[in-house]
């Protein structure tokens, strides 16, 4: 009766340890499922940063070729003045009547001086454009280059997998076109977001702003980088200083531009990409 005992006992305790590692794999197939997912994520990102490189790379050398055309045709301006300034001399050496001299030298001065004034003109023109042209292959490597940090970070990122059974909370703050400013509907939405918070000590936050595809032009930010980034600043600063949120919480603080749309850069939808995200996981 005894040894009867003793095998249900252990049959028992082999289906409990059974059942178990069949737990443990389910969760381990999960997180390598993640793992995998995120990976592939990142290969894309770092994929789009090369591109940019590769495109920011392309316009400089178009700026160094615009930037030599320029010098020749700055050349070509100046050997066109100086033919005219020799032309003026001739006439004045061909001329022997003293008063119809001094007439043509007044005017080969006068032609010296508006050849002068505008080989000068042109010279500043040409430099506006070098320089215009090498600010636009300067600023697209600045954001290549901001890119691929971002596809780093990212890839940190995806180290730290969610724990199976976290609740994750979203709460998202719109913006006006080009500004970063916050509106009455976002300041409620922070209030809200800000309660979540530390209703969990173990609460952590992530803030993430984004733009449209709308190029900056008009606003005082140098591009969208910037602007999405500093939208996530405005919140980040109203969360800890106006609604007592503490730094502690906040993990991550970043900015995306408008490579994370949630919806069409269209005219009707475009306002929804305009927006920071303020995501709580519990």
């Amino acid at each position: 009766m005894k040894i009867k005992s003793i095998l249900v006992y252990v049959f028992i305790l082999l289906m409990t340890m059974a059942f178990i590692s069949c737990g443990g794999y389910v969760k381990k197939d999960e997180l390598e499922k993640q793992l995998s997912e995120r990976k592939m994520y990142m290969e894309q990102e770092v994929q789009l940063a090369q591109d940019s490189a590769a495109v920011a790379n392309d316009k400089a050398a178009k700026a160094l070729d615009a930037t030599k055309g320029l010098d020749r045709m700055k050349g070509e301006i100046l050997s066109s003045v100086d033919t005219k300034i020799d032309s003026a001399m001739a006439s004045v050496k061909s001329i022997n009547d003293d008063s119809l001299k001094l007439i043509a030298q007044d005017a080969a001065s006068k032609a010296l001086s508006d050849a002068r004034s505008f080989s000068m003109a042109e010279d500043e023109k040409i430099k506006q454009l070098a320089k215009e042209a090498a600010d636009k292959a300067m600023n697209a490597a600045m954001e290549a280059d901001q890119k691929a940090q971002e596809a780093a970070r990212q890839a940190e990122l995806a180290k730290e997998l969610p724990k199976p059974g976290a609740s994750v909370a979203v709460f998202t703050v719109y913006f006006d076109s080009g500004k970063a400013k916050l509106k009455p509907e976002g300041i409620t939405e922070l209030e809200n977001a800000a309660r979540a918070i530390k209703e969990d000590s173990n609460a952590v936050v992530k803030i993430m702003g984004h733009a449209d595809n709308t190029p900056v032009v008009y606003s005082k930010y140098r591009n969208n980088w910037l602007l999405s980034q500093v939208r996530s600043e405005v919140v980040r600063k109203y969360l800890t200083e106006n609604l007592g949120v503490s730094e502690d919480y906040i993990k991550d603080n970043v900015g995306f531009a408008e490579y994370k749309p949630t919806a069409p850069n269209d005219k009707n939808n475009k306002w929804q990409n305009r927006r920071v995200e303020v995501i709580i996981t519990h």
